[in-house]
Parts: structure tokens; C-alpha cells; sequence
């Protein structure tokens, strides 16, 4: 199964996703529930016959080997295997891996994230969340969502869109947050676009746009993850590569120290993946014979520069972004 939300890329020989809906359960015998729901306990934790058996009932009323249930590769859907939980594998310690880290192990699943860089170091600029991003962080947890609301920047509640940045004569126009070409046909358009981000989000109740720093993100998230499991991340041993052992039998991870056994590998490490190049047949980093795809990747024909800057501008604080765009500019 190839599961492609963003970054993340899921190997995994199965039929179905990884990611446990909360009614998984309900499919198996209460036999079966109670046995996994209570694997990490010792039967010695159960001080009487009469409790054992309440929770493990009668062998005679449904089998307990789960390979009896349903097909074994379709244990891949659900947070245990009979006996253990399933453990999960995730190259890549980004934003993306974290946050399916942390997902993972609120539902029960063991996750080991394999991380390229020896230790965690700030780096990086602000990422935008939009509503509907936000509202699936809150519902992954409310403490991280909390946590992330204490380093946000709200964009939302402010104007933001696109504005005329070229004049005819190909001048640049930095310009404040002006209307006067409604009323004096001699003034070229200002905005092209207002983005209504705080109406949209008033209608269908989500949280406001912003920004957050990516440190500060990754930061809280390694944080809420060590909650679970302290020792969750492999820094400075990356995943090279993987070999697959057939549907449902689970995947050998290649690191660039020694090997890992799991039953699903996440791809997450970044625009140059590993992980997606073998799966693929791609060179990492390789390019094409026309120079315009490196790694599957096209390139748009476009060069950015990025950089930092604090501009006084009278509408500074009524305005969360503007994108000045002519042509061939942006």
C-alpha cells in the first residue's frame, strides 16, 4: 500500500491503512479484546480465577489466535498484533515525521523515528497553518494544539491576498493597504485578491490562520512524543533503504548504522528522499537528461531568494501578508 498525504509515504504490504480508525476493534470477539487490551499486564496482575475469567472468557465462545480472526496482513490496520503493539518505523524527523510520530503513539502503535542530524538544533523560518490544518492538530491532541497557540502569530484575522507589484512600466510598487483606486481612475488596481481567511473560518468554526517557527514547532512536538516514549527518537542513524518482506510480513529498514525490523516504514525525510527514491527506482538527487526534474522533482523555472526584513509601513499591523506578483516577478 502506497498512503501519500504530503510528505509521508507509508511501505507497508497491506490492504488497508495503518492509521486505526477508533471502531477497529470492534471487529474481533471480546476474547481477542481482552487478551490484547491487557497483553502488557502479567497474568500474575490477576489475583483471582474469577477475574481472569471475566476478562478472557470461554476459548469455547471464540478463538484468541488472532491469525483465526481475519488475515494476518490485515493486522496492519490495527494498533497491536496478538501479543504486541505494532511497531512502526518513520525515516525522518521533520515536521511530518514528528507529527505521525505522535499520532502513532497516542493510538498504541511503537514508533521508532530515524533521524539524519546528530542532534535536534533551531534552524529554519515560519510555517504557515491554515484553519483546516489547525483543527487537525487539535484533534491529534489538545495539549499540543494548546502549545502551539502559545508560539502562534495569527495572519488570519488580518487583510491578506495578492497586490499589483509591477507598474506598466515595469517599475516596482510597495504600496499600503489602499482603496483609492475605487474612487480615482487615475490609480493603477492596489490588491488584485483579498484571501476572506477570518470569514471562512468564523463559518465553519475552525481556528484563525498563522505562523508558527518551524523550531518551535518541532521543538513541542519531540517534546509531547518523549511524553510517551522517552527514547522514541535515533538521531544521526538515517534510513538508507528498506527490503520488504512480502504482504503483511513486515519490512527490514536499512540505516546508515546497522538495520531495524518493523511492520511499516514511513517515509518521511524531505524532498530527497530515500525512502522514495528505492520506491520508485529513483537516484537521489539524480537528474534527467534535460536538467529539468532532479529526483522526480520538475523544476519550475523559477529561482527563490529568501531573506528577512522589517518594514515600517503604516498598515503594518492590519495586514498578515501581502504577495506583490507582475509579470515574470513575485
Amino acid at each position: 500500500m502506497k498512503f501519500l498525504p504530503s510528505c509521508l509515504m507509508l511501505i507497508a504490504s497491506a490492504s488497508v491503512s495503518a492509521f486505526a480508525p477508533s471502531s477497529s476493534q470492534s471487529i474481533l470477539p471480546k476474547s481477542f479484546i481482552a487478551t490484547t487490551n491487557a497483553n502488557t499486564n502479567t497474568a500474575a496482575q490477576f489475583s483471582n480465577a474469577a477475574t481472569r475469567s471475566s476478562l478472557f472468557m470461554s476459548t469455547e465462545e471464540a478463538p484468541t489466535d488472532i491469525e483465526s480472526i481475519i488475515p494476518k496482513f490485515e493486522e496492519l490496520s490495527l494498533p497491536a498484533r496478538s501479543g504486541r503493539p505494532l511497531k512502526v518505523a518513520i525515516a525522518g524527523g521533520g515536521v511530518g515525521g514528528l507529527t505521525t510520530a505522535l499520532y502513532m503513539l497516542k493510538k498504541g502503535f511503537d514508533v521508532t523515528v530515524y533521524e539524519k542530524t546528530a542532534a535536534f538544533a533551531r534552524f529554519g523560518g515560519p510555517i504557515q497553518f491554515a484553519s483546516n490544518a489547525l483543527s487537525v492538530l487539535k484533534e491529534i491532541d489538545e495539549t499540543l494544539f494548546r502549545r502551539v497557540m502559545e508560539k502562534f502569530t495569527f495572519t488570519g484575522t488580518r487583510a491578506c491576498g495578492i497586490k499589483d507589484g509591477l507598474r506598466a512600466d515595469g517599475s516596482f510598487r510597495m504600496t499600503n493597504d489602499s482603496i483609492d483606486y475605487l474612487f480615482n481612475e487615475d490609480a493603477p488596481a492596489d490588491w488584485f485578491v483579498k484571501f476572506p481567511l477570518k470569514e471562512c473560518a468564523d463559518l465553519y468554526g475552525l481556528p484563525y490562520t498563522g505562523v508558527i517557527d518551524r523550531p518551535d514547532l518541532q521543538e513541542i512536538l519531540i517534546d509531547e512524543c518523549r511524553k510517551i516514549k522517552p527514547d522514541f527518537i535515533q538521531n544521526g542513524n538515517p534510513v538508507e533503504g528498506y527490503t520488504s518482506h512480502g504482504k503483511g510480513k513486515g519490512v527490514t529498514v536499512n540505516l546508515k548504522e546497522g538495520t531495524a525490523d518493523a511492520d511499516v516504514l514511513v517515509g518521511s525525510d524531505g524532498i530527497w528522499s530515500s525512502v522514495r527514491a528505492q520506491m520508485y527506482n529513483e537516484e537521489i538527487k539524480g537528474t534527467n537528461k534535460d536538467k529539468k526534474m532532479k529526483q522526480g522533482c520538475t523544476y519550475s523555472g523559477y529561482t527563490v531568494f529568501a531573506g528577512e526584513t522589517v518594514l515600517s509601513t503604516p498598515d503594518y499591523y492590519e495586514t498578515g501578508y501581502k504577495v506583490y506578483i507582475g509579470p515574470q516577478r513575485y
